[in-house]
């Protein structure tokens, strides 16, 4: 077994292969037109593990990598990186709390924070052309649950626990 810096170099590593074949596979990963958001998951990540600044550049940098490779219209360009940032300064905020938390309550604080930013951005990205509540059940729900599964199926492989000062 390596180190733990060797294991979170792994966990990145695989995290940004993940999303190199999520841009390559979208058409194919998505499940009647919900993609999950794997620079969210790696988000979550940076958030346990690396210092303040280092994860809100990151997270600028992956909204605008995902506005850049990803599908959408450029007039939403600028949401998914204000909304990653946004969410990665809320995480940086909460870590003392998140890292009291165990077991269900861990992973329903990580649903719900995942939640809200899948509620903020969709409401924003579909105003004007799908009533609110559509957008909640038909996207915003669907997608906090395709990613959050995705995050959990991670965390079984890279754990992020107290020994690693994680979410």
């Amino acid at each position: 077994m390596g180190t733990r810096t060797e294991n979170f170099r792994l966990s990145y590593i695989v995290l940004s292969l993940l999303f190199v074949l999520s841009i390559i596979l979208n058409n194919f990963i998505g499940i009647a037109g919900i993609h999950p958001d794997i620079l969210l998951i790696l988000l979550f990540y940076l958030a346990a593990r690396e210092k303040p600044y280092i994860v809100l550049v990151a997270a600028f940098a992956f909204g605008f990598l995902q506005d850049i490779f990803l599908p959408g219209n450029i007039q939403y360009w600028g949401l998914s990186p204000l909304f990653k940032t946004l969410l990665a300064y809320a995480l940086l905020k909460l870590r003392p709390f998140i890292l009291r938390l165990k077991g269900f309550t861990h992973f329903a604080v990580v649903f719900g924070m995942m939640f809200l930013y899948f509620v903020f951005y969709d409401l924003l990205y579909y105003s004007g052309y799908i009533s609110p509540v559509a957008v909640l059940y038909r996207y915003a729900f669907p997608e906090t649950a395709y990613t959050f599964l995705l995050f959990t199926a991670f965390q079984c492989i890279f754990p992020l626990g107290k020994k690693d000062k994680g979410l």
